[in-house]
């Protein structure tokens, strides 16, 4: 793999896909862990959040103030596969939610689209926040994933 051009990282999580699916985008304002280097704005963000559907946005949500459009979902597809093209960053991100024996393989790969200088090497920390949110007993509840 060109280091330069693409990152994977992969996660094994004990939740069923469609789970895994659900908390990756509908919870990531709480697994997606605030610092200097997570964030595009890390002084104002104040989370993050993903629209559910084919052109939803992946957002840097900064309180009151509008968000920063981080991607767009080019690809929707509930415990299977999410797919975002980079909106700040010329890049494509695929994460793939398969079914193992207890739980559910995660991965994610990110690729540099033309003109992009590079792709970021950050995805194998990502993943593993996930999957300590992930394992914790709260993120399993359906009140939690509506």
């Amino acid at each position: 793999m060109d280091t330069e051009r693409s990152a994977e990282a992969t996660v094994e999580v004990g939740v069923d896909p469609a789970t895994a699916f659900r908390v990756f985008t509908e919870e990531i304002g709480s697994w997606w862990v605030p610092g200097p280097i997570n964030f595009f704005d890390a002084a104002r963000a104040t989370g993050m959040a993903v629209e559910p559907s084919v052109g939803g946005r992946v957002l840097e949500l900064y309180g009151d103030e509008p968000p920063l459009v981080i991607a767009t979902v080019t690809a929707w597809e509930p415990g299977s596969r999410v797919v975002y093209r980079g909106v700040v960053d010329d890049t494509e991100t695929v994460v793939t939610f398969s079914a193992i024996e207890h739980g559910t393989c995660v991965r994610v790969h990110q690729r540099a689209l033309p003109g992009a200088l590079r792709v970021f090497l950050f995805w194998p920390n990502v993943t593993g926040w996930f999957a300590s949110y992930a394992a914790a007993p709260r993120a399993h509840t359906q009140e939690n994933l509506t």
